[in-house]
């Protein structure tokens, strides 16, 4: 697979007569190697490449913050006492995590990393959206999605993955454990809503 042309960011092919290369150093030691890693992934289609955006990359950064912020927040909750029931809540975010899974094993595997990044943003939203809509959590099935987040992300930012995972306690390695498998019963909806004019 031939890997497209990352242009300057004025559209043009990046050289020093033009002006326009952009030096990974200055953004490796701002951001970090695994947050360049992920603008690479996300910012441009593998194949076709495309012109260098500081936006971009400052937006990866604020999205792995919201990451790390979930988690973190999460490591606090305890399980003991809440429920352990599935709601309707709880199912439409086992939804989203399974759609995710499908989704990322499958572009990763046609080389659509940007796809697949738009594929963790979108798990993350539903994340964010079951914390701060539930009040009473199934705390273990909230902390297992997390966990299945940290997993997806580790092929993306092998760094910062193992950082969560470390924080949310565990001894082994991310690299260790087995990436998510999409369960299929997961992806049928109990209901839908159409919209009726």
């Amino acid at each position: 697979v031939h890997q497209g042309i990352i242009l300057g960011p004025d559209g043009n092919r990046m050289s020093k007569s033009h002006g326009n290369v952009v030096s990974p150093d200055t953004y490796i030691e701002e951001y970090g190697s695994d947050m360049f890693r992920l603008y690479l992934m996300f910012g441009f289609s593998y194949t076709e490449g495309g012109p260098w955006n500081d936006d971009g990359i400052k937006s990866v950064a604020k999205f792995a913050e919201r990451v790390e912020r979930i988690v973190l927040k999460a490591n606090e909750l305890s399980e003991e006492g809440t429920r352990t029931d599935m709601t309707a809540a709880e199912k439409a975010l086992s939804y989203a995590k399974h759609y995710a899974i499908k989704n990322i094993t499958r572009d990763v595997e046609d080389f659509s990393f940007n796809t697949s990044v738009a594929r963790l943003m979108e798990y993350v939203n539903a994340l964010q959206k079951y914390d701060n809509e539930v009040k009473e959590k199934n705390v273990a099935f909230y902390k297992e999605c997390l966990q299945d987040l940290v997993l997806m992300i580790a092929p993306f930012t092998p760094h910062f993955a193992e950082e969560l995972w470390e924080v949310s306690g565990h001894k082994s390695s991310v690299f260790e454990e087995s990436y998510p498998i999409v369960d299929e019963s997961a992806l049928v909806k109990d209901e839908v809503e159409y919209a009726i004019q």
